[in-house]
């Protein structure tokens, strides 16, 4: 029992003791580290910088918030300096810097000069300093670090490796400030190189002439190295120290301040540097043996870190000499044309091209591409040899199955055709189908065998017929051959490259099969018709219902309310209950009109109503029409009517064509309130129709209303009498009779119907 229960008490522990561990990590607190730059924010090195420190402080398990001071030294004088740093430490002060790292001189020299209080108290580690103040540091217990001493002598050595005997060229602005450095140059190379002051007071050069520039392999090799001086704060020094290569030259940066950054990029020879700042990041420097600025700062975050877990500062030596090493930048020693060969062993190279720090990867990827390249190569040549080999096994296939294909379409109208170079050749039951000689046909002849209307389209595809197109094509055209009228031809057809190497021809090759479709299109029209009017049966059928329905619930309701009214026991008087009685009997000849007429346009348009037809003495038909309607005449209207003196006898049916004049004369009653209607017939121009008119001095119609009028049930007034079907039984009727029904209306002024009727003079 306790063997199993032991394996869960360590796995409980286990997982207790990452929780705790993991609680410990986040709540440790957070250090304060502040950093003071010597240079400006913007230096390309510092963002290299913090990336580094970051990592080292997170490998040392440090939780730090990191803060930066820049004194911008290259361009702030000593005095402006100390007055930043001062005024950055004041305003960090309630922030409470743990520790305080210093890069390079300017920004220890500042610190130590400044001060202020937490120079006293607060731990503080410096890096990059060449020359330290080493009686003010080792007094103070709270300060350590790392010094990088310009190695003088190994870079003059450097330069005497890589160009071989030369004048090194180095520039000072401040002889005073710099005499630090150049006391210790002049000490470590007194016996490696000659001093050459070349604009000395007597202004003598070392060649005895005036320097110019000339090219590198004219150039005058010194029989030791030489180091010359040239004043910074004269414009004509610089000119010709940097700018004269009589002499085989390099320049040798010893400090980074706002006039060196630019005189390698603009030295007519070349450059090098004692400090790390100024290799690599473009400013004209070939490289140095230097401390890098990598290894400058692991060695200091791992001082903080050890300080910051507890380590007393003094422990620590106080001036610790950092490692350095050799540091070239790829882009200035190809510039230079320096080879990589004569480079001391070890050296660390900096902004490689892609193409150049990969190019044994390039290399063996450009190999393999190629062989693969190869082995595709030979594998599409062996699957073309294949193909072609199945090409050939295919067309002997194709020209068997030829015959077969033949014999199948002898059966039926269907035939095979080729087009080349504007030729078409048909197969020869083409040619006895169509009662032709067996002979080619031309593309011109062809589209002159082609309907007028269609012609534009062949044109337009002939192009594609010679110079191809990529799929299959179906047209479908009436032709006439053999001059026997049109028919319809379906083509379907597909192109055939054909490649005849022999005779250098490549043009287009069409294939395809023709058949007539001329029973099909007729059957094809036969059935849109047979559609169209099915369609145009529903339609009326539909609008027919809707409209007879609504005509005949109008008096129908009135004859049932009113009759209702009179069988009620509503104490009516009789005024009142003749009233109704005569709207129930109006409403009656409504409805009985109603179907009357519904049953007259429904027989004519069947054909199911009988005309008797006689000849009719139309001057009489006029007369009595007249003689009708004269006493009906709203008051202020007159019937006027208008014959011609010899009478026109027609053979038409009289009652037919008396329901439609009357029609028109109730029409032009019902919206005529002064003025005349007038019944007139005459003869045409040519003697061959009669015209018979109505016409009146109504209201009008509207001009976009005209064409509706002879449409069924349409009112143009809902409030006017009748059921909307006059108009339209009476253009039946007259279209029976093989004759028309003009309208001529202006709205306000009246209208005019004419009828016009096949006319023979007997």
């Amino acid at each position: 029992m306790s063997n199993k229960i032991q394996p869960a008490q360590y796995i409980l522990l286990l997982v207790l003791f990452c929780i705790l561990n993991s609680s410990c990590n986040q709540t440790s607190p957070q250090k304060h580290i502040l950093i003071i730059q010597s240079y400006e924010a913007g230096l390309p090195v510092y963002k290299e910088m913090k990336k580094i420190f970051a990592e080292q402080l997170q490998k040392r398990k440090i939780h730090a918030e990191v803060r930066s001071i820049y004194l911008d030294c290259t361009k702030k004088s000593e005095k402006q300096q100390k007055l930043t740093l001062y005024k950055g430490l004041n305003a960090l002060s309630s922030w409470n810097p743990d520790i305080i790292l210093t890069c390079n001189d300017p920004a220890l020299s500042a610190l130590l000069t400044c001060d202020h209080p937490s120079v006293k108290t607060t731990p503080i580690v410096f890096t990059g300093a060449n020359y330290p103040n080493e009686v003010f540091i080792r007094k103070s217990p709270n300060m350590t670090g790392f010094r990088n001493k310009p190695d003088y002598r190994t870079n003059i050595q450097l330069i005497e490796q890589l160009i071989g005997n030369c004048i090194i060229v180095r520039v000072t602005d401040d002889p005073y400030a710099d005499n630090i450095l150049l006391t210790d140059m002049d000490q470590q190379i007194k016996d490696i190189c000659r001093t050459n002051n070349i604009f000395s007071t007597e202004r003598i050069r070392l060649s005895g002439k005036r320097g110019i520039s000339i090219p590198k392999e004219k150039k005058i090799i010194p029989d030791a190295m030489y180091i010359s001086t040239i004043n910074g704060k004269s414009t004509r020094s610089l000119i010709r120290g940097l700018g004269e290569n009589y002499y085989n030259k390099a320049y040798l940066a010893i400090k980074r301040d706002y006039l060196t950054l630019s005189l390698g990029r603009f030295s007519s020879f070349p450059g090098f540097s004692v400090i790390n700042e100024m290799i690599g990041y473009n400013y004209g420097v070939v490289g140095g043996y230097v401390t890098t600025m990598e290894e400058q700062t692991i060695l200091g975050a791992n001082r903080i870190a050890d300080i910051l877990f507890g380590a007393p500062t003094d422990n620590f030596p106080k001036i610790i000499e950092a490692d350095k090493k050799y540091v070239f930048d790829y882009k200035i020693l190809d510039q230079w044309d320096i080879s990589l060969s004569k480079l001391p062993a070890e050296s660390k190279i900096i902004n490689i091209p892609f193409y150049i720090r990969y190019q044994s990867y390039i290399i063996c990827i450009a190999f393999l591409l190629g062989i693969t390249l190869i082995i595709v190569i030979v594998y599409q040549r062996i699957l073309y040899k294949r193909e072609s080999a199945h090409k050939k096994e295919v067309q002997e296939n194709l020209k068997r199955e030829k015959e077969f294909l033949s014999f199948a379409l002898e059966s039926g109208n269907i035939f095979t055709f080729r087009y080349k170079n504007g030729i078409f050749y048909f197969d020869k039951e083409f040619y006895h189908y169509l009662d032709l000689p067996e002979e080619p046909i031309s593309a011109e002849r062809f589209s002159n065998a082609i309907h007028v209307s269609e012609q534009t389209d062949f044109q337009q595809n002939r192009y594609k017929l010679d110079h191809g197109f990529p799929s299959r094509q179906i047209t479908r055209r009436r032709y006439d051959f053999n001059g026997k009228g049109y028919q319809w031809w379906e083509f379907r057809y597909a192109q055939n490259t054909n490649i005849n190497t022999e005779n250098n021809d490549y043009s287009v090759e069409v294939n395809g099969l023709c058949l007539n479709i001329q029973q099909i299109k007729e059957t094809e029209i036969n059935l849109k018709k047979a559609l169209k009017k099915a369609e145009e049966s529903d339609k009326m059928k539909s609008a027919f219902l809707a409209n007879m329905s609504h005509e005949i619930r109008t008096p129908l309701n009135a004859i049932v309310g009113f009759s209702q009214l009179l069988s009620s026991d509503m104490d009516l008087e009789l005024e009142e209950r003749n009233e109704f009685i005569s709207l129930i009997n109006t409403n009656n000849a409504l409805l009985l009109k109603l179907i009357n007429d519904i049953l007259d346009l429904s027989r004519i348009e069947s054909g199911q109503i009988s005309f008797t037809y006689a000849d009719c003495n139309l001057s009489q038909l006029i007369e009595d029409i007249f003689n009708t309607h004269r006493l009906l005449m709203p008051q202020g209207v007159e019937l006027i009517k208008d014959i011609p003196e010899i009478p026109a006898i027609i053979y038409t049916d009289c009652f037919r064509l008396t329901q439609v004049i009357t029609n028109f004369i109730n029409n032009a009653t019902k919206f005529t309130t002064h003025g005349y209607i007038k019944v007139k017939y005459e003869y045409s121009e040519d003697n061959r129709h009669i015209l018979i008119s109505v016409e009146d001095t109504g209201k009008g119609i509207p001009e976009d209303k005209i064409k509706l009028v002879f449409e069924r049930f349409q009112k143009l007034d809902e409030f006017a009498k009748g059921t909307g079907l006059g108009l339209a039984i009476s253009l039946s009727i007259i279209k029976t009779f093989k004759g028309t029904i003009h309208l001529d209306s202006e709205e306000g002024k009246g209208s005019k119907f004419t009828i016009s009727l096949p006319y023979t003079p007997q």
